[in-house]
């Protein structure tokens, strides 16, 4: 280590474990933020909208989505804070290097009580690690761990959050930035397309399918699948089946048509899972068991869907918004923020145990970046059951994964009655 790089060390350790006065939130929570964050993410829950179901229910009243713990004292499109925070001087240390480029990469959140409409939240925040450097799939950066305890403005603790970002050097990275015209890879199967496209969101059930030992064009994804299906409406399709790993796939499992465009600019029908259907009731730990599933949940990933849920987070980081920003700082394109990653996980596990499941906390790490044109995959497994007071602690691990790869790895505690 020469000595500027000694210095660089030195000025980064400085930082370690500095506190920072508390970030008050701009606003109280309020029910009409919630609304949106449930618009943005496709959120149906009784628990965030409906204050009669609420107010019947073991919440007592209209509660917040725990993942939203600490997005409530983000700055928004414009920064309320004006003195110099812990992290704003890490930052500044590191873009010295070149490490100007940021992306969250990891987060532990631990709830002590639901968030409800009224709450004015304050957070404490301070650096908690700054890794040496590393070579990443994004280019050679540091990682920063910013560990934030949330209290409201009465001092009440609320929650925990420990958020790792990543901090890399745009021109260290190995993958090209996306050009003009770029998508993301595409099937090129069939060579004609049907001339009756079997319409878009006809349900049915897989009655067999196969994996192919060869791709049919060199482009082609690998591995793929190809299925028939009986169709409600009396037909039966057979094509591929699309944006599922081939473990997720059975026989008899429910499916639902959907329309991909192929690199030529053509029209596929493709078999694929359906949306789970949300519970209107609360799971039991009785009812549940280790190596229990999830059905799986594909999430057409587009850039309204991801600008959509940067802004009900209040994240106007401008790679989640301008795609010139994030080609600029390494991106192939806009990508999604880890609060709406961890929004969707939310719904889906909240969907599957029921709109009175309360999570203990729960944990994310990103991966491939989610883009414009993709389909993201979430599918779970439980995988911990332990007793708790008046119930059930449950841990389900969900993996989010994309035509990159996995782009979200989680794990959560629910607590069941």
């Amino acid at each position: 280590m020469t000595g500027s790089d000694a210095d660089f060390r030195a000025r980064l350790d400085a930082l370690i474990g500095l506190t920072d006065p508390p970030r008050r939130a701009k606003d109280a929570i309020t029910e009409a933020a919630i609304r949106v964050w449930c618009d943005a993410v496709g959120d149906e829950n009784p628990a965030y909208q409906d204050p009669r179901w609420a107010a019947r229910s073991v919440w007592g009243g209209i509660v917040a989505p725990a993942t939203s713990l600490n997005m409530w004292t983000l700055p928004g499109n414009r920064r309320a804070h004006r003195h110099a925070e812990s992290l704003d001087r890490v930052n500044e240390v590191l873009a010295t290097r070149g490490f100007t480029s940021v992306a969250a990469v990891q987060t532990e959140h631990t709830y002590v009580r639901p968030l409800r409409p009224g709450d004015h939240l304050e957070q404490f925040p301070s650096i908690g690690a700054v890794s040496p450097e590393k070579s990443t799939r994004l280019g050679r950066g540091h990682f920063v761990d910013l560990v934030s305890d949330y209290r409201t403005v009465e001092g009440e603790p609320v929650g925990r959050v420990v958020l790792r970002m990543l901090r890399w050097n745009p021109a260290t990275r190995t993958e090209g930035p996306a050009r003009s015209g770029d998508r993301l890879a595409r099937p090129v199967r069939p060579a004609a397309a049907p001339v009756d496209l079997p319409p878009a969101g006809t349900t049915g059930t897989l009655t067999a399918h196969l994996q192919p030992g060869y791709a049919a064009a060199p482009l082609d994804e690998r591995p793929y699948l190809v299925g028939s299906a009986d169709l409600a409406d009396g037909t039966r399709f057979t094509g591929d089946v699309a944006y599922l790993r081939p473990d997720l796939v059975h026989d008899g499992m429910p499916v639902v048509v959907a329309h991909r465009r192929t690199r030529d600019g053509a029209i596929l029908p493709v078999l694929t899972a359906p949306r789970p259907q949300r519970r209107t009731s609360t799971r039991t730990g009785a009812e549940v068991s280790i190596g229990q599933r999830l059905a799986p949940w594909p999430i057409p990933v587009t850039q309204l869907s991801i600008a959509a849920l940067a802004t009900a987070t209040f994240d106007f980081n401008d790679v989640h918004l301008d795609r010139d920003a994030a080609l600029e700082r390494g991106a192939r394109d806009v990508y999604m923020n880890i609060l709406g990653s961890s929004a969707l996980v939310n719904c889906y596990l909240t969907d599957w145990a029921g709109p009175e499941a309360r999570l203990v906390d729960f944990r994310t790490r990103l991966a491939a970046q989610n883009h414009p044109g993709d389909t993201c995959t979430l599918d779970g497994v439980v995988t911990g059951l332990q007793p708790a007071d008046r119930g059930t602690h449950v841990t389900v691990d969900v993996r989010g994964t994309n035509s990159l790869g996995d782009h979200v790895i989680a794990s959560a505690t629910i607590a069941l009655p």
